[in-house]
This record gives structure tokens, sequence and C-alpha cells, in this order.
């Protein structure tokens, strides 16, 4: 960091640990760490004028170097060295972010440059900061969302939605590409996509994007948020409830229909050969063994102590559950699918109740490569399945009438009315269960492993499933 001084780069190692999106928290020595950073200072507008400071920081994790970004304030503290703040969601950061992505502009940094990408149809000839202001939307592990309203040259308000990645990722990010043909293509459930920034290293030809900036859906609520408050309001579920489920289900079937509907390899669906099949099954059996090792020594509340144990010492079984995925002859095509989908991926328009689905970059966890691969539907559907399951887990929703399988057979099933003939869905009812339950067992494991790391409190929900599994030897009966 050989921009700042010590003080700077002891304020910055002592700010990032308490970041939610960074995922070292538990390094020692971050500041010895820091190995290269390339910045911009963008024009403040508080009256401190103290600047903003937009970095790519690489790291090294001790299993390699990480590069993130961060956008970052440097304030004087009462003893006058410098402290760190977030200034993601600051109106300057917006207003830069909008000029660049409007004007296609570059712009120069220490050792790189960031690039502005607009859709024009989009964006139009208007400027995009007009009596601009900011609000934050969210911050979870990868990334932090600002709602940024705007007037156009007529003073009618415009709302967007921009997204800073906190990792960066050389190549094509999901989000980026997914989002563009979506908008290209005229689907109408999800939010316009209306640039993006890209930044690009000096010394290498491939960028990565590090933000993107959609049309926002205002005034809306995520679908989790949605349930739950309308589970604690006691909300009949044979009616509001229910009736959203399915147009979910509907609305999923869409999605996957306009994600295979071009000739375009990056989204032409394909019938999954034998090598892409046990390429599916060799990632979910590792992943479980990798999962298997971690809770056989994770500190777990002791009311589930038990039933880990029990769930450990049938490791096999479900070893040979995943491998289902290779050994059953495929009807359905693998098609790009949205990767990381559950209740919370979901806007409900709170004006007329329409459905819009968000968040294209997939599990961020993963390689830009393992997100861009084309698989089955029932990663998605299983995602969904099981955040109903986690909605009605919820101690707070144990009393309510709605029931997990009540939601998930809901959405399924009009899924299945929406999709079936389609190329990516399956032509027997025993494959498609067979898949969707390998699917919803892979994403059980993934969230057992998840919830002893960090919410172990919640460990209830992902035993009731891999206990279910090794009783009924499924998940769901469609």
């Amino acid at each position: 960091m050989a921009s700042h001084n010590t003080s700077h780069v002891e304020a910055f190692a002592a700010w990032l640990p308490r970041c939610r999106w960074f995922s070292a928290k538990n390094l020692r020595d971050i500041k010895t760490r820091l190995r290269s950073i390339d910045c911009i200072d963008l024009p403040p507008r508080t009256d401190d004028g103290e600047k903003i400071q937009l970095a790519c920081i690489r790291f090294e994790t001790g299993r390699g170097e990480t590069t993130v970004l961060a956008i970052v304030q440097f304030i004087p503290d009462q003893h006058a060295m410098p402290t760190c703040r977030d200034a993601t969601t600051d109106a300057a950061v917006s207003e830069w972010l909008l000029e660049l992505i409007q004007s296609g502009g570059t712009l120069q940094t220490t050792v790189g440059r960031f690039v502005g990408h607009s859709l024009q149809q989009q964006v139009g000839e208007a400027p995009l900061t007009n009596n601009l202001s900011t609000s934050p939307l969210g911050e979870d592990t990868s990334n932090t969302s600002t709602l940024i309203t705007t007037q156009d040259a007529n003073g009618t308000t415009i709302d967007y939605a921009s997204k800073f990645f906190h990792t960066y990722h050389m190549g094509i990010a999901p989000e980026v590409e997914v989002g563009l043909h979506l908008t290209q293509c005229g689907w109408s459930g999800a939010p316009p996509l209306v640039g993006w920034l890209e930044y690009i290293p000096t010394k290498k030809e491939q960028g990565g994007a590090v933000a993107t900036v959609h049309q926002a859906i205002t005034p809306s609520m995520d679908a989790w948020e949605y349930f739950r408050q309308a589970l604690l309001q006691g909300v009949n579920a044979n009616d509001a409830l229910l009736d959203i489920a399915r147009r979910i289900g509907t609305l999923t079937a869409g999605m996957h229909e306009a994600l295979a509907s071009t000739k375009d390899s990056p989204f032409s669906p394909q019938i999954p050969s034998e090598k892409e099949r046990w390429e599916t099954s060799c990632s979910m059996t590792e992943h479980a063994r990798s999962v298997w090792d971690l809770l056989s020594t994770a500190d777990v509340p002791s009311l589930f102590q038990q039933r880990l144990n029990d769930i450990l010492a049938h490791q096999q079984r479900v070893l040979d559950a995943l491998e289902v995925v290779a050994r059953i002859q495929q009807t359905a095509a693998y098609i790009r699918v949205h990767g990381d989908y559950h209740l919370g991926q979901l806007l409900i328009d709170q004006s007329d109740q329409t459905l819009h689905v968000i968040d294209f970059e997939g599990e961020p966890r993963r390689t830009l490569a393992e997100r861009r691969k084309k698989t089955s539907i029932f990663k998605d559907l299983a995602g969904m399945s099981r955040s109903f399951d986690y909605l009605c887990h919820r101690p707070e929703n144990s009393e309510t009438q709605v029931k997990a399988t009540d939601l998930t057979r809901a959405f399924l099933t009009a899924y299945t009315e929406s999709a079936y003939g389609q190329c990516f869905y399956p032509d027997t009812k025993g494959e498609a269960e067979s898949l969707l339950t390998t699917f919803m067992l892979d994403k059980a494991i993934y969230e057992l492993a998840y919830e002893a790391q960090h919410r172990p409190d919640w460990l209830d929900a992902p035993l009731t499933a891999v206990e279910t599994f090794l009783r009924a030897g499924r998940l769901f009966v469609l």
C-alpha cells in the first residue's frame, strides 16, 4: 500500500475485519498480508473535505491471493489519527458510478483503469445524476447495494439499484452476462440492466465487473420478508401465500425458458453427456466429504449434537444418493440457471404485487467458471424449496397454518405445469423426483456446513431435511 502512510494502512487493516463481506476475518496480521493496492480518489461531497477512495486490495489468505474492492473515507479521530469509514453508499460514489456508466468512459487509476458500459436503450440521453440521493439497500457476504434516486430532464423521479462486488474476479461476470441477456430478450421478470463498471488491471487485457446498475423496483419487499410478515400476521395460507408460491413457480419457469431461449453457446441448452453428469456428481460428493470433515469437529449446540452424530454415521448412504445424478439417463437439458435461488432473491412490487427475480451472480464463493456452468434446473428448484422449509422452521412461525410442504407443492406444481414439455424439464416423473431429491440433499448439506459455522441455532432445518432423506429415501414427492 505504497500510496498511504503507515497510519492509513493500520486504519484500513483494522477496519477490514469489521466488514461483513470480508471473508478472512479470522486471519492474523492482516496489515502484513496486504500485497498491493490500486486506487482512485473520488470528489468529496462532504463539508470535511476528506476524500473518498475506491481501492482494489490484494491480500494473502494462506491459500493464495484474493483481491477485494473497498470504498472508504479516512477521517481523523480525536487524536488526529486516521480512521476508516465505509463510503460505498455515499452519494458521491453513486454519482461517479452513474456518470462513468452513462458516458461509457474510461478512468485511469494508479495502475489500472475503470471502464463504464451502458445499455443506451435503458440510459437514454438525459443525465442520470439530477438531484441525486441515496439510501442503503443492504450488505451481504459478497456485495453492497444502494438505492439511487434521480430525476430526468422533465423532473420525473427515477430509481436505480447499484451493486458493488467486494471480491474481484477477472472474467465474465454472471450478473452482467445474464442481466444483459434477459434485458435484451425482453423478459419482464427481472429488473432491466442499465449498465456496469469494469476494472481492468493495466498489465492484463481482461477485466472483471465490479459494479452493476439496474432499474429499481420501488416500493418493494423481498419475498422472504413478505412471507415472514404475513405469517406473523396470521395470513391464511390457503389464500395469499399459496397463491404467491404458485406465482413464484410460474415466474421461475419463465425465467428458465428465457435463459434457454438462444442458440448462442453461453445460453444454448444441452443434454448432459455422461462425462458432464459425472462431473456434477463428483462436485456434489467432494463437497459432501468436505462438509463431513468439517462437521466432525464442529462446535454445535448440545441439543443438536446427537442428531449430527447420527447423520455423520451415514456418510456413505448420502454419497451414494448424490451419485444418482450420474447414474440415471437424463432427458432434460442443462441450461444456465440462477444458481443461488431463494425467497430473498425475489422482490414483490408493493404497488401491484408483481414478482421480480434479482441477483444473478450465483453462489459468491464459487469461481466464475463454476457459476457460468450449465446445470439442471433442479438446482434452482431445490434452492427455492429449501427456502420455504427454512421459512417455516423459524420458531416464530411454528404455530402458523402454512406448512413448508404446502408452499413447496404449490411452487413445484405451478412450475411443472408451465415448464413441462420444455427441453430442460424431464420426460418422466421418476427422473424429476430423483433429480429433485439429489439437488435438495446437496443443498441441505451445504446448509449444514453454513449453519454450523455461522448460525448454529439454525441447524434444525438442514438436520431435519437430511434426517427425512435417511428415513424416507427422498425429500419431496411430486
